[in-house]
């Protein structure tokens, strides 16, 4: 079990008055101090999560640039593939050059949609940082910033079916699932930071951090995974 899941399984437990909210705050500490490596200080409503306009920006415009990697890694492997298909010895059977061929289709279709969707993805979390600094900073509402998460939801959700629509080559299927993961975690986060948002709970974006966190870790390992086509 994931962090963020262990998290929002207490919170269900704290909800439900299973447990109290001392015990939540103490196993929440352990398990966000685990994550990060370092105590988490408490914090009282949502304001104080959303008020730092130098942590969040920076915590966004980091999966901004790693997304970005995903797109340019792709493009070199595809200009890789290209060149190694150029260079292919005219020896070859028409039977194998027919199978590598449909084989680079595949992938370079593949490719261009997942580094068009990786940057959609980066497109989305900038706005995230704009606006939780701007609604942090009093510029705009927390109701304008909610409106405007149910739109980056919505826009992420259509990202995740645009890309599991796609069928990667068989080199590809591991940075293909761990992409889908990412948007999976995209997703949640986003989903946690309205319903902190609706209820004045500090909680929930502490949980959906952790979530756009794990969509940072998860674009890492895609990018890790990618070969050429």
């Amino acid at each position: 079990m994931s962090n963020a899941d262990e998290l929002k399984k207490l919170k269900e437990l704290l909800d439900n008055k299973v447990i109290s909210q001392e015990e939540f705050d103490k196993e929440k500490s352990n398990i966000l101090k685990d994550e990060a490596g370092q105590t988490i200080p408490s914090t009282d409503g949502i304001e104080n999560n959303l008020d730092s306009k130098s942590d969040k920006k920076t915590k966004s415009k980091k999966w901004y640039i790693i997304a970005g990697i995903f797109l340019v890694v792709y493009m070199i492997g595809s200009v890789g593939g290209e060149t190694s298909s150029t260079s292919s010895t005219s020896s070859s059977s028409s039977s194998n050059s027919s199978s590598s061929s449909n084989s680079s289709s595949t992938c370079e279709s593949w490719g261009n949609k997942s580094a068009d969707n990786a940057s959609k993805m980066a497109d989305i979390l900038d706005n995230l940082a704009d606006n939780a600094t701007d609604a942090g900073y009093g510029e705009i509402s927390f109701s304008t910033f909610e409106s405007y998460l149910q739109a980056d939801l919505r826009k992420a959700q259509n990202i995740y079916n645009s890309q599991i629509s796609l069928s990667p080559n068989s080199a590809n299927v591991n940075s293909h699932n761990l992409f889908l993961e990412a948007m999976e975690n995209l997703i949640e986060g986003i989903d946690l930071t309205i319903l902190g948002i609706q209820q004045n709970d500090a909680d929930y974006i502490d949980l959906a951090t952790i979530y756009i966190e794990s969509a940072t870790s998860n674009t890492v390992l895609a990018t890790s995974s990618l070969s050429s086509c």
